[in-house]
């Protein structure tokens, strides 16, 4: 029961992710359609904060392929 609510847990972060990141470039196209570039500071904590993203969701791969040999 532990181990599926770990999965639960990875999957809800996993969604936060993607409604992050599906925010985050719905801002920076309207943007750019608006004749604006974000500054080069923006970009670099964006930039940031999508290697974490990144490194996070590899963990939660990794757990899933762990869960699945478990499993079969």
């Amino acid at each position: 029961q532990e181990e599926v609510c770990r999965l639960i847990a990875a999957h809800e972060q996993t969604l936060q992710v993607c409604r992050a990141c599906a925010e985050t470039t719905r801002d920076l196209a309207w943007e750019v359609r608006r004749g604006s570039v974000p500054s080069p500071e923006a970009l670099a904590a964006t930039l940031a904060e999508v290697e974490r993203v990144l490194a996070e969701l590899g963990q939660v791969e990794v757990a899933i392929a762990e869960m699945k040999a478990a499993l079969w």
